[in-house]
């Protein structure tokens, strides 16, 4: 095959020119010579009346050319032969490719499969019109709001059945389970195949409805009829043509191959018996037998004398699937928005019109086929300004046309009014990733492997891309329904950097802080007391002129210990010194109503500053304010986080009326019942990681548990947060061995001090202090020296003081490096009184 970059097809004499020319329609041939209408129809009553133009070409209607749009299923980019397969036999395929036309940077409009076809069907993003999630298997009609491509959508098929074909749907539909969504009610007039999005290739329903297993228009198929789906839409698309050979026909052949389950025959098994890897030889034996199916579909084609006349076009929904698949050498997978995610196998033959042995280098999207085929059906896509795809038969055909120039838009769901998006200009990407939770560039001249981010190289290429997706987003619906995209993504995510994480523990050299050996003999005046509040932990932060700004939690002494959780307020002090001493200055967030989430208590607070705005972050809650013997169960059960920001450490803060964490609705979630204690950090990527306590509701009431810690992530630091719901600082065991984390960013990790509340992870076997590290923040270990110190403070007189309580603990952190400790101290079990005692870590230089 040859390739292009520009037009290189070989040149055409005049009358071969005038021959190929007759399907364009903006050849002189061609005239406007009436208007038709297509109407859908839901439940008989007419929705949509659409003026559409149709052209009438000097040739007879027998001379049009049948139409075959063959869909195969998850197909990696690199799983056929005509795209430098070695390994999986597609002969057939191979074949189509080396008479028409490959397109080397051929895109799917979604990277999974629902939406892909809804894209594929109407020619419009599917975004437009709330197609935007896979719809759950239900044969039932709940009315307009049940999943399915909206009925007001007019579909290839609609537009070719108006023309004059025959229309025809073979294999998986996955456009709505419920009737009114079927194929034969879509513009095909005949369908043999399932209505959802997976089924078992022996048609096997098990459970299943049996509205959601084969069917031969609305009547259910004998499952004993059936051999294996592959085979059997194979027989079933020879049979429409010799039953239209005469005629004009559209056949949409859409196998479900090779999508899991993973099932196929010991004949096409036959064909991967090379494949020492199991699962890619049965993957290999599913793309083998429809690869054979296709083969006898072209084959009967060809008997049937309609080879010159016969426009077919091959392409898969979405790239490969992570199991078993190729995408190679692209990044990512189905469901990504990274080139494996979109880029897939992409051929259109028409022996005698399209050029032979070409491999087509300019961008093109499955949104393309429908006014493609509209025009080469005599149609005028133009005409239909909903059609979001471009006609390309001028440049296919036209040695000196070159195919559409245009970005290409590409968003996905992640089902909580958050989206992933990408687009495509020229051979500039921006992938706004949901898996990455980041914005990436990439230079596809360049890198086409999306191995090089350069967001932070080219800012402006990044600010003009965003505001492509952003003007092209306008036009865009909501998703009508949702699906588990979202949860996918973030497990998967998660569970890759968790193998990551677990493959670099072994590592010796990995970086290390040894905190316990920087500590240093502590002066008075770096222990802060108010004789007469409780005082409990303290988070520091210095402003542009070099004063020391403390937020601290108090609560009057009279009052008792436990009326932290109905008084606590975050209380603001201030120093010339890290260490103190520190003289209050007024009360940061003040109580402002019963009303409100955070109304009457704040506690915990920790205070960073971020690209020059302060954050102030914090648990608040609310209930009847009584302090009582043991903790005030309404107030504890009421605790939420929140963010409070400022332009400077003096105020004023700026609160919001909603948490910036709230329990999850799930009443079997690990953070049901409370969350509370926050702590936040900011990786390299510029991406946020917070870390909360959380209460479940497992437990008996009203204390509830089990009591664990929880990571979220964000683009901001005051959110959305995601949550992930993977427990953090366990210990076998022991039900609750951690608490009170802070976390930061150093030396290329993600570290923690966490109170060890049995010494499990430092070694001590006793309440004390314990350093962590993890890679991305979502999974800690301790670290190489994991004791930072027990519960002692060394003075500067030479003595040493044993404390009940050392915990709370909060870094000041000058150039990057932790240079003060702070920790909440308790002296006795009678919890009479409480302060902060700030501890100096001796720098090393290192």
């Amino acid at each position: 095959m040859s390739t292009r970059c520009f037009r290189t097809a070989a040149a055409l004499s005049a009358a071969e020119k005038e021959r190929r020319f007759r399907v364009i329609v903006k050849s002189p041939q061609v005239k406007i010579a009436h208007h038709w209408q297509i109407s859908n129809f839901k439940r008989g009553s007419t929705i949509l009346a659409q003026t559409l133009y149709t052209t009438s070409l000097k040739a007879e209607s027998t001379d049009r050319p049948n139409i075959i749009l063959i869909l195969a299923d998850d197909l990696g980019y690199s799983d056929v032969g005509f795209n430098g397969c070695n390994e999986i036999p597609t002969p057939r395929l191979d074949e189509l490719a080396g008479e028409g036309v490959v397109f080397t940077n051929g895109y799917a409009s979604h990277p999974y499969c629902s939406p892909s076809r809804a894209g594929l069907l109407t020619g419009r993003y599917q975004q437009r019109f709330g197609h935007e999630g896979n719809p759950e298997p239900d044969p039932q009609w709940h009315g307009e709001d049940t999943p399915g491509m909206p009925l007001s959508e007019t579909t290839l098929a609609d537009a070719l059945k108006e023309a004059g074909y025959v229309t025809g749907a073979v294999g998986k539909w996955h456009l709505g389970d419920a009737k009114p969504f079927w194929p034969n009610r879509r513009g095909f007039d005949e369908w043999f195949g399932f209505s959802g999005g997976g089924l078992s290739y022996w048609g096997d329903l098990g459970r299943k409805d049996s509205l959601v297993g084969v069917h031969r228009g609305d009547e259910p198929v004998d499952r004993k009829s059936l051999t294996y789906l592959t085979d059997d839409f194979s027989t079933e698309a020879v049979k429409f043509i010799l039953r239209h050979e005469t005629e004009p026909f559209f056949l949409y052949l859409a196998y479900n191959a090779p999508h899991a389950p993973d099932q196929a025959t010991r004949a096409h098994l036959q064909k991967t018996a090379h494949i020492e890897y199991g699962g890619r030889a049965v993957y290999g034996a599913m793309v083998a037998g429809m690869d054979e199916g296709i083969g006898r579909v072209v084959d009967q084609i060809r008997e049937s004398g309609l080879g010159d006349n016969t426009l077919i076009v091959f392409y898969s929904d979405n790239g490969g699937r992570r199991e078993h698949a190729m995408n190679l050498p692209y990044r990512g997978h189905k469901g990504m928005l990274f080139e494996g995610g979109i880029r897939v196998p992409f051929l259109v033959s028409w022996p005698g019109t399209l050029p032979s042995g070409v491999r087509e280098q300019s961008p093109v999207t499955a949104l393309d086929v429908f006014p493609t085929v509209l025009a080469a059906a005599g149609l005028d896509p133009t005409k239909n300004e909903k059609l979001d795809g471009q006609n390309l038969l001028p440049g296919l055909t036209d040695a000196g046309t070159e195919l559409p120039k245009r970005p290409l838009f590409w968003r996905y769901s992640m089902g909580d009014d958050s989206y992933g998006y990408a687009v495509r200009d020229g051979n500039w990407k921006l992938v706004d990733s949901r898996y990455k939770n980041r914005k990436l560039l990439f230079d596809l001249a360049n890198d086409p492997w999306e191995r090089e981010d350069l967001a932070e190289q080219h800012p402006e290429q990044v600010d003009r891309l965003s505001r492509m997706i952003e003007a092209w987003d306008a036009g865009n619906v909501p998703p009508k329904w949702h699906d588990a995209h979202g949860v996918n993504v973030r497990k998967e995510e998660d569970s890759r950097t968790e193998a990551v994480e677990k493959a670099a523990r072994g590592e010796r050299a990995r970086p290390d802080w040894d905190l316990n050996s920087m500590i240093e003999p502590v002066p008075a005046r770096a222990k802060f007391i108010d004789e007469d509040f409780y005082i409990w932990g303290g988070s520091m932060v210095r402003d542009v002129d070099g004063t020391c700004h403390l937020f601290y939690s108090r609560w009057p002494r009279e009052s008792g210990h436990n009326a932290w959780v109905t008084h606590s307020e975050v209380a603001h002090a201030v120093s010339d010194d890290p260490l103190g001493p520190y003289h209050f200055v007024d009360v940061a967030l003040t109580v402002r109503g019963e009303q409100l989430w955070d109304g009457m208590c704040t506690h915990n607070p920790t205070v960073h500053e971020f690209d020059g705005k302060y954050y102030l972050y914090y648990m608040g809650n609310t209930g009847d304010g009584e302090p009582t013997r043991k903790l005030n169960m309404v107030h504890r059960n009421n605790q939420r986080i929140g963010v409070a920001v400022a332009d400077h450490p003096n105020g004023p803060w700026k609160r919001f009326d909603e948490p910036l964490i709230d329990i999850s609705e799930d009443a079997s979630a690990s953070d049901a019942l409370m969350v509370s204690n926050p702590s936040i950090l900011r990786r390299d990527d510029g991406t946020f990681v917070l870390i909360y306590k959380a209460v479940g509701k497992k437990r008996r009431m009203p204390f509830g548990g089990p009591v664990v810690h929880l990571a979220a992530t964000s683009q901001s630091p005051t959110g959305p947060f995601r949550k992930q719901n993977k427990p953090l600082f366990t210990a076998p065991g022991v039900a609750f061995p951690a608490e009170d984390p802070y976390i930061w960013f150093q030396d290329g990790m993600c570290w923690a001090i966490v109170n060890d509340h049995k010494g499990r992870f430092n070694g001590t076997g006793s309440d004390s202090l314990a350093l962590f590290q993890s890679i991305a923040g979502l999974h800690w270990e301790p670290a190489n020296s994991p004791l930072v110190t027990e519960r002692i403070i060394p003075w500067a007189d030479g003595t040493q003081q044993s404390v009940h309580r050392l915990e709370r603990p909060q870094l000041y952190l000058e150039d990057g490096k932790p240079t003060m400790l702070f920790c909440a101290a308790e002296e006795t079990k009678e919890k009479l009184h409480s302060f902060n005692v700030h501890l100096p870590l001796r720098q090393t230089g290192d």
